[in-house]
């Protein structure tokens, strides 16, 4: 197979992602205008060809409307297939230029299947495109390999991407937010019924507490701190 050599140096701003937008047409087995060069009609022929072999696993293509394990599925391998893409990096993960063609010129009709024609989750808004924040989800979440991450997300819910993916005006502290996932897991697994409130608010104590501590030089380190925070939410302290 061709070594896929993408040019990540895309200058696709909001105007044009409109424009190209405007043009996409929905068919019963396609959507169309596809138009790439040889490298990116590569990449959007394995992005589809994933969805294609996710759909027949999973049973997807019986489905009424696609809903969280799609996302999570997807974007495991969104994530590794971006990623193992010769310069693309957090740096790119963090552009809107990109994620914008890919979503409107690469692979449209992925994008269609999950959120029909939302302008919001294509390219409109910066925190709601959908393929930036899968891809994002699965970074905080990736435990190093697919199948423990994807234990590690599956029973949580579309609220946790919004949480804590697209919570605005906020950066990522990987190590945290990675903890603070294995740490709701657990309690989800334990039987917590409220565990989309506490991991709201968890989300939300952390946010006010690293402005004046650092996680890593606590007694016990991220694992404790993080416990902490749920400790102090659970026992409303």
């Amino acid at each position: 197979m061709r070594k896929i050599m993408i040019d990540w140096n895309i200058n696709y701003s909001l105007g044009a992602a409109d424009a190209d937008f405007q043009k996409i047409k929905v068919k019963i087995e396609e959507v169309t205008p596809i138009d790439l060069n040889d490298d990116w009609m590569a990449l959007r022929e394995e992005l589809i060809g994933a969805r294609d072999s996710i759909f027949e696993e999973y049973g997807f293509d019986r489905s009424q409307k696609l809903e969280y394990s799609f996302d999570v599925l997807f974007g495991l391998k969104l994530f590794q297939i971006l990623n193992k893409q010769s310069g693309f990096g957090l740096r790119q993960a963090s552009d809107d230029n990109i994620w914008r063609f890919l979503s409107v010129r690469v692979v449209p009709d992925v994008v269609h299947s999950r959120f029909n024609l939302s302008e919001d989750h294509y390219y409109r808004m910066s925190r709601r495109i959908w393929l930036k924040t899968i891809w994002w989800y699965v970074y905080l979440a990736w435990t190093g390999e697919e199948n423990s991450t994807w234990e590690l997300l599956k029973h949580d819910t579309t609220d946790t991407i919004l949480q804590l993916v697209e919570r605005p005006g906020l950066g990522y502290y990987r190590n945290v937010d990675h903890e603070i996932l294995i740490q709701i897991a657990k309690y989800r697994k334990d039987g917590g019924s409220d565990a989309t409130t506490i991991f709201r608010e968890v989300l939300k104590l952390n946010t006010a507490r690293l402005t004046t501590t650092s996680p890593e030089l606590i007694d016990g380190g991220v694992q404790a701190y993080v416990k902490s925070l749920y400790d102090s939410v659970i026992n409303g302290d």
